[in-house]
């Protein structure tokens, strides 16, 4: 890895912080994570980026972000333990939601 220094506003760095306790990673991971987000590899992780990102907000589930990356539902949520990525729980109040609009 490389060392670089960075200049971020009061509001920014606040952010990172609470980012930081909340997700349980460092200001750096964090950091790296939107580097990779902002200019992907290929179209193919943007892709899969973009379904992470999805996910993590609540808009697909984790058998919609399993199909968009390719994988059965088991190796996503393998995947997303790899990423250090909570693994969203349903109560039951959503779960009968869920079911009465499929």
């Amino acid at each position: 890895m490389i060392r670089t220094n960075i200049m971020l506003t009061n509001e920014q760095h606040a952010l990172l912080k609470v980012q930081s306790r909340l997700k349980k990673r460092t200001v750096g991971d964090l950091v790296r994570s939107a580097v990779d987000t902002a200019f992907p590899a290929d179209s193919v992780q943007r892709r899969h980026q973009i379904a992470l990102c999805a996910y993590q907000e609540g808009l697909i589930s984790i058998g919609k972000l399993a199909e968009s990356l390719g994988l059965d539902p088991v190796t996503a949520r393998g995947y997303l333990r790899e990423q250090g990525i909570e693994i969203a729980v349903q109560d039951a109040t959503e779960a009968l939601a869920d079911a009465g609009n499929a």
